[in-house]
């Protein structure tokens, strides 16, 4: 009998990229593929969205006719999208680096990040240097969108998940979960299993971080940033957000007009 293979990581492993796929597939329709879908109708100019993952939103984007350049920092998702793409007969641009890192000077119309993706950087300055790569990335009066997670506490105790298929299963379980209040984080360590025929086959463990914003804090760092005309929308939703929503809010900003 062969040992489980076992991996740990801050990225999206195999297993990870694996359950993503399970739990949200390409082309199956989503509420903010929708709602981004249409905040970008107008958009006729290149695109670009980091995190970009398994091409879920990107996919159906380059469909309907956009151009879209995509990067992520993990392989593993990475050669899920191309993989993806080339079943399409898509060929975008995609890209294997850090989104605090990544500039081309006024290249793009639009900066998309769904998910909630930036809340995975680790804290204010990574923010604010991501916030800074999209500006600059930015033709003058370019667009960003940008999903942020509503701050909610942990739960005390998260219920396993499961997908099977055929005579594999794969299992996500919370093992533990911390919030620290000083840098506004919650710090989950989640196991990935992946069972063949009742035997583990491979195990993953993901300590998965999330940094929490307030609509306020967040705005303010857009204004840091550079960027103006703000308002925010709320769980895909067209009208602006009156209330705290139940799941996400979507900032809407923009460059200034010249530099």
């Amino acid at each position: 009998m062969t040992e489980p293979q076992t991996q740990m990581n801050w990225e999206y492993g195999t297993l990870a990229a694996e359950v993503y796929e399970l739990d949200k597939p390409v082309g199956r329709p989503f509420a903010d593929v929708e709602y981004y879908t249409g905040l970008l109708a107008d958009v006729r100019g290149p695109i670009l969205e980091p995190a970009t993952g398994t091409g879920r939103v990107l996919i159906p984007l380059l469909e309907a006719g956009h151009q879209v350049e995509g990067l992520d920092s993990s392989p593993q998702m990475l050669a899920r999208c191309r993989q993806h793409c080339r079943d399409r007969g898509l060929d975008p641009v995609l890209r294997e680096v850090d989104m605090t890192i990544y500039v081309r000077l006024a290249a793009y119309e639009a900066v998309i990040i769904p998910a909630g993706s930036i809340a995975l950087l680790d804290g204010r300055k990574a923010t604010l240097q991501a916030l800074a790569c999209f500006r600059d990335s930015l033709v003058p009066g370019g667009h960003l969108f940008v999903d942020i997670p509503v701050p909610r506490p942990a739960a005390a105790h998260e219920e396993m998940r499961y997908w099977p298929r055929g005579s594999y299963l794969w299992t996500l379980q919370t093992l533990h979960s911390e919030y620290d209040p000083v840098a506004g984080q919650t710090t989950r360590f989640l196991r990935y299993d992946k069972w063949q025929d009742g035997t583990l086959h491979t195990t993953e463990l993901q300590m998965f971080r999330q940094q929490h914003w307030s609509s306020h804090e967040f705005e303010q760092l857009l204004a840091e940033a550079g960027f103006t005309g703000v308002c925010v929308t709320a769980d895909y939703q067209g009208a602006r957000a009156s209330e705290p929503p139940d799941g996400v809010w979507t900032f809407h900003a923009t460059t200034a007009q010249t530099r």
